[in-house]
């Protein structure tokens, strides 16, 4: 799914725009994502995990976004640079087409700046526009109070909880968080 640019402006002032990635941009959405993972335990994957992607694997993941109606890929640029990505992908199957999963990684020099709000507010958006969607749903881990914050902030709610589903490097075991937001 491909929507038309979105401008935003910045609480410090400045302008950005939210657009989705094309595939020129895949060396900048890779960079954005290790970036994201090296600066914080909350994420999917380990810095090495994310180092191994592959250019061209990135770039068919890209493009695969683009040209799903039932996926949208987000990413807001400052200044050019690349700053933050969300997704939303929605399910297909009979029984749970009603749903829409989230997800956002932002690099902490662009945190504070009313990012993930806009972010959010797209995604928002487009789940209301799909015929049949009712619910959005999201993960955080453990100790991420500033994810937790903007989550409920935009009306989700925690619904469900998987004790020690993550394990850090050191061995500590994380709840992850289920969140819900009913549309």
């Amino acid at each position: 799914m491909v929507i038309d640019p979105i401008p935003i402006r910045l609480t410090d002032g400045r302008e950005a725009v939210l657009r989705c990635p094309a595939s020129g941009d895949v060396e900048a959405f890779l960079e954005n994502y290790r970036v994201c993972v090296a600066e914080t335990p909350y994420l999917n994957l380990t810095p090495e995990e994310a180092n191994r992607f592959p250019l061209e694997e990135e770039r068919r993941f890209i493009e695969g976004f683009g040209s799903s109606p039932d996926k949208l890929l987000l990413s807001c640029f400052v200044d050019g640079v690349l700053a933050g990505t969300c997704d939303i992908v929605f399910q297909t199957n009979l029984k749970a087409r009603h749903r829409g999963g989230v997800g956002i990684a932002i690099q902490r020099r662009f945190w504070g700046l009313g990012i993930g709000t806009a972010m959010f507010r797209a995604m928002i958006e487009v789940a209301r526009s799909r015929e049949g969607v009712t619910q959005l749903e999201l993960e955080f881990i453990e100790g991420n109070a500033r994810a937790r914050a903007l989550y409920e902030k935009m009306g989700f709610r925690v619904c469900a909880v998987l004790p020690d589903a993550v394990r850090l490097a050191d061995g500590t075991l994380l709840n992850e968080y289920k969140m819900i937001l009913r549309l």
